[in-house]
């Protein structure tokens, strides 16, 4: 694989249509085939409207190789010291190359950059029993520093995808010190 470059993406709306429905279509690829089984049939984790808003407030960077889009994540202040990531997803043909962990890597170091000194991340998991899935990114999240705080009804946060969900779920609520 070439060499790959990670940046925020900016927001041009005639340039970058092309990139707003690659992104969309990669994450509701990777959330489809990690989360399918929690949300209803039908669901998409994300639009191309919603993801055009989110680059428009400056919250997407994508890793690029040779120009192809290969991945991308959410990151955003959340608070006085806190920033967040979500929305990490890698294309299917490049999972596991360690991407993902650039991508983290990157939304660490922008938060740190604006003098933020913790990183969290909410993961999506059903409120009984497991999911394979999900306890794979449990424990890599927690190899790679982070650990959880929480947990959080999703119902409270988030009442729109409540509707959207196949079996009740909450989220656990990891953080990671920047400093």
């Amino acid at each position: 694989m070439q060499s790959i470059e990670i940046q925020m993406l900016p927001f041009n709306a005639s340039a970058n249509l092309v990139d707003m429905e690659h992104v969309t279509d990669i994450v509701n690829r990777v959330y489809a085939a990690s989360e399918g089984s929690l949300w209803m049939r039908g669901v998409v984790r994300t639009t191309k409207e919603e993801m055009a808003g989110f680059t428009r407030e400056g919250e997407i960077a994508v890793a690029r190789s040779m120009g192809q889009i290969l991945g991308c994540v959410r990151v955003r202040r959340i608070g006085q010291e806190t920033g967040e990531f979500g929305m990490l997803a890698v294309d299917d043909g490049y999972q596991g190359t360690g991407i993902g962990r650039r991508l983290v890597r990157f939304a660490e170091e922008k938060c740190q950059k604006e003098h933020l000194h913790k990183m969290q991340l909410e993961l999506l998991i059903p409120l009984k029993g497991s999911h394979p899935a999900k306890l794979i990114l449990r424990n890599w999240y927690e190899r790679i520093g982070y650990h959880p705080i929480h947990m959080e009804p999703i119902d409270a946060a988030f009442p729109k995808l409540t509707k959207m969900l196949a079996i009740p779920r909450q989220f656990v609520v990891f953080q990671k010190e920047l400093r």
